[in-house]
């Protein structure tokens, strides 16, 4: 429990420009979780794409961050089980688009505090 005004623990997990992806993949198969991986994008539009893509949303789902939310809400209640969800090579987005950068890991950081099973790590390299 948190006190009055104190911050809940950060639901993601963050790892840095030298931390390999082989490493966190496996590390999430050995937890016996499912692993999807989404790379980032050059810019938004592209790392929205990129996660409808690689996450198969249905062709309806829009391309912003609230569209995002609710497709990963639904995504995430439909896998069953533990899962974990790998946001790859998000340094790029970070360097090049910090507002979009922190548009998709307040997106991410919500949905992995709601959604049960979820797991969510970011490569920042």
């Amino acid at each position: 429990m948190t006190s009055a005004g104190a911050l809940p623990p950060n639901p993601i997990r963050h790892l840095g420009r030298s931390s390999s992806i082989v490493a966190a993949i496996r590390g999430e198969y050995d937890a016996g979780r499912t692993v999807r991986v989404v790379p980032a994008g050059r810019d938004k539009a592209e790392s929205l794409a990129l996660f409808a893509e690689i996450l198969d949303f249905p062709a309806h789902v829009g391309r912003n961050l609230d569209a995002l939310y609710d497709a990963l809400r639904t995504y995430a209640r439909d896998q069953g089980g533990p899962w974990s969800l790998i946001w790859d090579a998000a340094g790029g987005l970070r360097a090049g688009d910090r507002t979009a950068y922190e548009g998709i890991l307040g997106v991410l950081a919500d949905t992995a505090t709601t959604a049960p099973g979820l797991h969510v790590t970011v490569l920042d390299r």
